[in-house]
């Protein structure tokens, strides 16, 4: 069980109410809003029981993957947790209302990057992130060589790391995926998408190659979250399209643009992104990740068949 500190910005919770069919904001947030959520499973989302329990209790509280509401059925408070969308008094969100269900994940720690140090693959051998530019080329897993469109960067700060909790990395061990991957000790997000290689993927999904998050491999020996309190700084790396990666000798993906990736940039980021790149957003929008993304429930069922036949993540 953890406790997640949400902290809605001004304009991102609107009161809202339901008039001759519409949804209509009342009354938007001027200061802050901060509320905290039980995330019982420690996944870094928030799911429908989740909300639930730990809101109001009440059984209406509802989602999708950009926002989430909280009250019956004529009336309540609509959050955004996209981390771009501002509410204006008057408007009708009645769009927004009709796409959300009572089954949803909303995921509150997108951010999905490298810590300083990766070493990252490029024609010209192994490079730390932070040494790369706008321009330079990296490998992919499958040995291709792709420039390098943008690079984002954040640098998190000991105290932000202790009052949440979520932007603490996972610290995936030397060895731990199995074929001697990665060669030394890889800090990533939570979110950061792992490529899995495995028979045991391939009998469960058709595919031997599938994306996890790190934070689900965290139930994985010698895969953990890294709390210690002391700044790390996050980077991004976007390409043409979506690719896997080395980083430390593992195959870990580039930034991902869809919806749910671009919450953990801030405004100026994507809107500098859209700006330069609007055809690479709608391009990797259109073929989708570059591996499947299993559904969690599915992940926890193959992590479990890893540990139990004590499979390797990455077979050779």
């Amino acid at each position: 069980m953890a406790l997640l500190t949400l902290t809605f910005p001004p304009g991102s919770v609107a009161a809202v109410s339901k008039s001759h069919g519409d949804w209509i904001v009342d009354s938007v947030n001027t200061t802050e809003v901060v509320i905290v959520v039980n995330d019982a499973d420690n996944d870094g989302t928030i799911s429908d029981d989740e909300w639930d329990a730990a809101v109001s209790g009440n059984g209406n509280d509802i989602g999708d993957a950009g926002y989430l509401y909280q009250g019956g059925g004529t009336s309540g408070f609509l959050y955004s947790t996209d981390g771009v969308t501002t509410f204006t008094v008057g408007q009708d969100v009645t769009d927004i209302r009709h796409n959300m269900s009572n089954h949803f994940e909303a995921d509150v720690s997108a951010i999905i990057c490298f810590a300083k140090g990766t070493r990252i693959a490029t024609p010209d051998g192994h490079q730390l992130i932070e040494t790369l530019r706008e321009g330079d080329k990296v490998l992919t897993a499958k040995g291709e060589a792709h420039t390098i469109r943008w690079i984002g960067r954040r640098e998190v700060s000991a105290f932000e790391l202790l009052h949440a909790p979520k932007l603490c990395p996972v610290r995936i061990r030397a060895g731990a995926l199995g074929n001697q991957l990665p060669v030394r000790d890889l800090l990533v997000s939570r979110q950061h998408r792992i490529l899995i290689k495995s028979k045991v993927a391939e009998r469960m999904f058709g595919t031997k190659e599938v994306l996890i998050p790190a934070i689900k491999l965290t139930e994985c020996s010698g895969i953990e979250i890294d709390d210690r309190p002391r700044p790390i700084e996050y980077f991004h790396i976007l390409l043409d399209e979506h690719e896997i990666l080395l980083a430390n000798g593992a195959p870990a993906e580039s930034l991902f643009t869809g919806p749910e990736a671009l919450k953990a940039l801030s405004p100026e980021a994507v809107e500098e992104i859209s700006t330069l790149f609007p055809e690479i957003l709608e391009r990797i929008s259109l073929q989708g990740p570059a591996a499947p993304v299993p559904p969690n429930k599915r992940v926890k069922h193959m992590l479990a068949r890893h540990r139990k036949n004590n499979k390797e993540l990455i077979s050779g």
